[in-house]
């Protein structure tokens, strides 16, 4: 009987952040595959899996398409921060916030201290400093993907503004940065987030909302405890 029940859950992640988890997720994967096809195509293999696609126009349609809708994604969470810090009213730094504090430095001189057998775990709020970075390196990234994008998207127009050369230099940076984007969500940020032994083969919590119990205190042990303070409160209330 006990093994069949069913774990405690609790809320994590807004449903709108689970939307654009997915939204950029499915756009990031199209992006690299038909922005990599088209910077190959001089490879037969290429020109193959391109044709198979409608040709080059089309690949580069669809390319410019989920560029469009990558971006919003990126602007909706943008604008997430402003109505988490004017509406909500909440603190930029504060323990729910994804915007890098004092704490995190704290957090990360400890957890080496930990790692070296020289101190306790860091108490991790309801993101932890690797997390934060994980979040600001792609979004951050993201900026200069889409300004190079867009000069190779309108090249006689930046012409008019800026050198030519300028042009191919965005060319060259558009590219590398693709290649360092895509090794990173596809080696850290997979290997570190979803592929980790103890959540493997992923981690779920991202699409479904919820969180177990355990893992909520395990990872999340600062945030926890703040939860358990609100709780005693509540009851001493009512």
């Amino acid at each position: 009987m006990e093994a069949n029940k069913t774990p405690q859950t609790f809320q994590r992640f807004h449903v709108l952040h689970r939307i654009l988890h997915m939204v950029i997720i499915l756009n990031f994967t199209f992006l690299a595959i038909s922005g990599f096809l088209l910077h190959f195509s001089g490879f037969e293999w290429a020109r193959f899996v391109v044709s198979l696609m409608g040709g080059a126009g089309a690949a580069g349609w669809l390319h410019r398409f989920c560029a469009v809708f990558l971006y919003i994604g990126i602007l909706i969470h943008v604008f997430w921060l402003f109505y988490y810090k004017i509406v909500l009213k909440q603190n930029f730094c504060g323990p729910d916030s994804i915007v890098p504090g004092k704490k995190d430095i704290t957090d990360m001189y400890q957890n080496l201290r930990y790692i070296f057998n020289k101190g306790a775990s860091p108490l991790f709020d309801r993101f932890s400093y690797l997390q934060k970075l994980d979040y600001w390196g792609e979004l951050l990234g993201m900026q200069s993907m889409g300004i190079t994008g867009l000069i190779l998207w309108f090249p006689e127009f930046f012409a008019g503004i800026i050198p030519g050369f300028f042009i191919n230099i965005a060319g060259y940076f558009h590219f590398y940065e693709a290649v360092l984007a895509v090794m990173y969500i596809g080696v850290v940020h997979m290997s570190d987030t979803h592929l980790a032994p103890d959540i493997f083969p992923m981690e779920k919590s991202i699409f479904t909302g919820k969180i177990e119990k355990e893992r909520f205190m395990e990872e999340h042990p600062g945030e926890w405890k703040r939860q358990e303070m609100i709780n005693d409160e509540t009851a001493q209330q009512l």
